[in-house]
């Protein structure tokens, strides 16, 4: 995979990441953790191109603003899903944030899955390349 939008970082525990990537069957988002990491795709290329916009458009005034995805995938009975957002957090002085936090559902039951926040990303970095991915996938 040849990630397109890529932010990593590190803490005590070791490495994190947000990477949207596109593989053989379409655009997805990988979530990392140190000792645990999953994937889930992106309904269509224009999510992708919305997220791009999202971080072209994320205000540099503190303001209210935050986008959000729903990513799925059914693998025999069970369904993971997924909320991703792009937003700056009305609670800390409006810092910038990626969030992503997983769930499954089986038969009656749904559980969490991964949550990766990426609190005060590299704006200016995603910002470029989310200026790359659109000047190359319009």
């Amino acid at each position: 995979m040849n990630p397109i939008l890529s932010c990593r970082w590190h803490d005590r525990e070791g490495e994190w990441a947000l990477t949207v990537a596109h593989n053989a069957s379409g655009w997805e988002l990988m979530a990392s953790a140190p000792r645990w990491s999953e994937s889930l795709p992106f309904s269509d290329p224009d999510d992708v191109r919305r997220l791009a916009q999202a971080l072209l458009d994320l205000p540099a005034e503190p303001e209210p603003y935050e986008c959000e995805w729903q990513l799925t995938r059914t693998d025999h009975e069970r369904t993971h899903f997924a909320t991703f957002a792009v937003g700056l957090d009305p609670d800390d002085d409006h810092r910038p944030y990626l969030a992503y936090q997983s769930y499954y559902h089986v038969g009656q039951a749904t559980g969490l899955g991964l949550e990766v926040i990426c609190e005060n990303p590299p704006v200016d970095h995603l910002r470029a390349q989310a200026h790359a991915f659109l000047t190359t996938h319009h």
